[in-house]
């Protein structure tokens, strides 16, 4: 691990803010069909209350459409997905409530057209943003590990941000709601050097106090990351299992191929 995602989880370490109490997400046996193609065939798998796990497989896998299930952005699943024992088609108060508990990072950074303060406390409620905040954003963005960034510019807007700033500022955004799980659609494939190590030491922190799913294609990140390894193809699980497993001694021939050649047969 280099030195630089070793700082970052130290400094982590000494922040005030924590997510909220930790949760297990349940799959079971997740389909989806959109437009009469198959994209999800009966995925199960679980994570467990705190941790990273990362989700790779080749483009078309269904990776990114199995974040939209699990946030209910698509809805016309078949299966049972289920957080803390509780169904999420029945999550008390509906979907805009189940998406404060499930943090949702997608591959483009989403900003808003106001300033870097006003990013981070954007999805909080108008009780919530009357108090003062000004810890609050400090320590999500501290999180995040932005803030000695923009700590004398909080104002600026956030527009003015370089990309991989604006991808830690809506990491930051997410944290400011206490999630209780945090998705991630590849965060770092369009990101620096720099700026990808930034974002892997705050998920390596994170994940000490929920679970962490990351779609991503690049397996060295998977190895720095470590935890559980979730692979799939064409719409099926593969194989799970610790990092150091699955990339030393893999199972199955499909994981083989895949890890020799980034692509695999799995359709055949």
């Amino acid at each position: 691990m280099s030195q630089l995602l070793h700082d970052e989880q130290q400094q982590g370490n000494t922040q005030q803010t924590s997510c909220s109490a930790p949760s297990s997400i349940s799959l079971k046996e997740l389909s989806l069909e959109l437009s009469g193609t198959k994209i999800l065939k009966n995925v199960s798998f679980d994570l467990s209350s705190a941790g990273i796990n990362c989700l790779v497989g080749p483009s078309g896998a269904g990776k990114s459409s199995l974040l939209r299930c699990l946030t209910l952005l698509y809805d016309n699943w078949q299966g049972k997905i289920t957080m803390d024992g509780i169904a999420i088609q029945s999550w008390p108060k509906g979907a805009d409530a189940l998406r404060r508990h499930i943090g949702l990072i997608a591959q483009k950074p989403s900003i808003f057209p106001t300033s870097i303060y006003q990013n981070v406390i954007f999805g909080l409620s108008r009780q919530e943003r009357k108090q003062d905040q000004q810890k609050w954003v400090e320590a999500c963005l501290r999180k995040a590990a932005l803030w000695d960034e923009v700590c004398n510019r909080l104002f600026d807007p956030a527009s003015t941000l370089s990309i991989g700033q604006q991808q830690r500022l809506c990491i930051a955004r997410v944290i400011a709601l206490n999630p209780n799980v945090l998705l991630l659609d590849e965060p770092t494939s369009s990101l620096d050097p720099r700026s990808k190590q930034l974002i892997e030491a705050s998920l390596y922190d994170l994940a000490k106090n929920i679970p962490v799913l990351c779609v991503t294609h690049d397996l060295e990140q998977a190895q720095r990351l470590q935890g559980q390894m979730i692979f799939m193809c064409d719409g099926k699980l593969i194989e799970t299992a610790p990092t150091n497993d699955f990339f030393q001694s893999p199972k199955r021939l499909e994981t083989r191929e895949f890890l020799r050649w980034s692509v695999c047969n799995c359709d055949e």
